[in-house]
């Protein structure tokens, strides 16, 4: 009777197998994360459509966009509520809006009401907020001016004034109504990547709506570097989708869109983010840009190599100097 041998892989085979396996996988490890970040982007675009949307429908109702800063009677001056509260019934949110109490800030509402994690104001691409409110990776455009804690502001947004589509001198189609922005890491003290530093002593601009590179960089390198106090680093932009601040519904075009520098609040006595002015940029986590909602509803998106003065006066509503970002 004839045997026959059973022949298995030798160690080396195994190897070698293993090795191609591994191979094939760094090859597509790539593509499809390229394939996810696609679709994280696509979810992006549709929320800032909606969002879009959703500003019109109020604008239909009342004629004007939302105001910046919706203040309190009997509150203090810097308190109250933001854009993204007014819109809520206009994007799935009529239960949570009628619960809203208006004779309140946004801090003394219901925990289930400003820690809601809303679909619709998050951007997939962003890290989660590291914390238990809802996150908010959308900004109303307070326009180019670093003054947009001001009075007024030259952007579709105005702390204490409504803009309406009849404001939009340089067009609908020109200017921009929202923007994206990160999360902080909640974590004070430490200097993550989406964090904003702060300048005791505003820095000086010659023309505040329309600063330049130098004196943007200025800033930067100067009143805006980080220092070891406790308010150095503001880690908590991004965290209140109903907060009316800079860095949590609000952000200008005075710098460009994913400076290389930090977003930087004026002033001091604050800790969260920042009820202050300052040059808070548009950022995302998108490669090469950020997406950006404009005036007449359409999205676009913005090079982070976009030159600095077509940005900014896409942010303008008025200044008479309509540009395209195509």
């Amino acid at each position: 009777m004839t045997s026959r041998r059973l022949r298995g892989f030798t160690l080396i085979e195994l190897l070698v197998v293993i090795a191609i396996i591994a191979i094939l996988i760094a090859l597509l490890l790539p593509a499809v994360q390229q394939a996810r970040e696609a679709a994280r982007r696509t979810q992006c675009r549709n929320n800032l459509k909606q969002l879009g949307i959703a500003l019109h429908n109020y604008h239909d109702n009342f004629l004007v966009f939302p105001q910046a800063h919706g203040s309190i009677v009997g509150a203090n001056s810097w308190e109250g509520r933001g854009i993204w509260v007014a819109i809520l019934p206009y994007i799935d949110q009529a239960p949570m809006f009628n619960q809203y109490n208006f004779d309140v800030t946004y801090r003394s509402q219901a925990a289930t009401i400003v820690n809601s994690k809303l679909a619709a104001y998050v951007c997939p691409s962003d890290v989660a907020w590291n914390g238990n409110e809802g996150g908010c990776n959308y900004a109303g455009s307070g326009g180019s001016t670093v003054n947009i804690w001001s009075n007024s502001s030259n952007g579709i947004f105005q702390r204490f004034s409504k803009t309406g589509i009849r404001d939009v001198l340089d067009g609908t189609s020109q200017v921009i109504m929202v923007g994206e922005q990160l999360h902080g890491d909640n974590v004070q003290g430490t200097a993550g990547d989406a964090d904003h530093t702060r300048a005791p002593t505003a820095p000086t601009f010659a023309n505040a709506d329309f600063p330049t590179q130098a004196e943007l960089l200025n800033a930067a390198t100067g009143s805006c570097t980080i220092t070891p106090t406790a308010e150095a680093s503001l880690s908590q932009c991004g965290r209140d989708w109903s907060a009316p601040y800079y860095g949590q519904s609000l952000f200008n075009t005075a710098a460009p869109p994913n400076w290389k520098q930090r977003s930087c609040a004026f002033g001091g006595g604050f800790g969260l983010c920042a009820d202050r002015s300052g040059i808070a940029v548009s950022r995302s986590r998108h490669t090469g840009g950020v997406h950006v909602t404009m005036a007449d509803g359409a999205v676009k998106f913005i090079s982070e190599n976009v030159d600095l003065l077509v940005w900014q006066r896409a942010g303008a509503r008025n200044d008479n100097n309509p540009i395209s970002l195509d």
